[in-house]
């Protein structure tokens, strides 16, 4: 049996969002798969600092930050990285705009004051027990910290945040022709909310190039697992593209396969319906 390279997306497709875990069958369905020869990716938007929990599966290697970087059993293979002055470019315009933004790094992230404010007032909302055990979880602390202390990092993905009074379009306008973006959508399908921005022709899908080029496997035997607006590049590129019963209906059209829902065991008939978990 031909190698099969599995890429999962995380938040939506792996974890279920209602309760912020990978279910049973979705881990017992992937260690089977594994069993029988497959090799199994992460493929998130998520910064590096964020996924190295393993979601109770063994992973083979991770994409992250939207196919800005490949980490291949705990060590970085490949990188797309923002050059210093695409970088400054987009934060300036942010700045400009009233935009807030978070910036992805290797091992920590930065944020600007609105963004760092819309964070806080969200752990307000939250249960006091809730939001002291988050305030100091490592993920948070090293990926809020304040732009003053952002000292050249190579930047993978800047995430933007649109409030009262930013200027969207202008925005928008200014980094279409340098940059991939991509709008940032909730589970419950709000695309309004901010963005996703990447370097230049770097996605999801350009990501799963990068692990099939680096094992001189054979696209034909890929199978990618998404739900939302960031997962499309990797749903179009790989040969079966999978696509949650909860995901968006942009997504589902460009599906080979649409399984149920995360939380109705998505991921174990999405690999039974192809043969991979029997």
């Amino acid at each position: 049996m031909k190698q099969k390279y599995l890429f999962f997306d995380i938040d939506g497709t792996l974890v279920d969002p209602k309760t912020g875990t990978v279910p049973r069958s979705a881990s017992d369905a992937i260690r089977k798969a594994q069993e029988n020869g497959s090799l199994v990716f992460i493929c998130s938007g998520r910064p590096y600092y964020e996924i190295q929990e393993t979601f109770g599966i063994q992973r083979d290697g991770a994409i992250f930050s939207s196919g800005a970087g490949f980490e291949l059993n705990g060590k970085l293979v490949l990188k797309r990285v923002f050059t210093p002055e695409l970088a400054k470019f987009v934060i300036d315009k942010a700045d400009e705009c009233h935009i807030g933004y978070n910036i992805h790094c290797l091992a920590k992230g930065f944020s600007d004051p609105l963004w760092r404010k819309m964070v806080f007032d969200r752990l307000e909302g939250l249960p006091a027990s809730i939001a002291n055990r988050l305030l100091v979880h490592p993920v948070f602390n090293c990926g809020n910290l304040p732009m003053d202390k952002y000292a050249g990092e190579d930047i993978y993905k800047i995430n933007v945040q649109y409030f009262p009074g930013a200027d969207r379009e202008t925005f928008e306008k200014a980094i279409a022709p340098l940059t991939t973006y991509v709008p940032i959508n909730s589970q419950s399908n709000n695309s309004n909310s901010g963005g996703e921005v990447s370097p230049i022709d770097v996605n999801k899908g350009t990501g799963v190039l990068m692990v099939v080029t680096h094992y001189q496997g054979d696209m034909a035997d890929t199978y990618g697992f998404g739900d939302s607006l960031n997962d499309l590049e990797m749903i179009k590129e790989c040969s079966h593209g999978i696509v949650m019963g909860n995901g968006q209906d942009e997504v589902k059209a460009l599906a080979e396969f649409v399984t149920t829902n995360v939380d109705e065991d998505g991921i174990a008939n999405a690999l039974r319906h192809f043969g991979l978990c029997e």
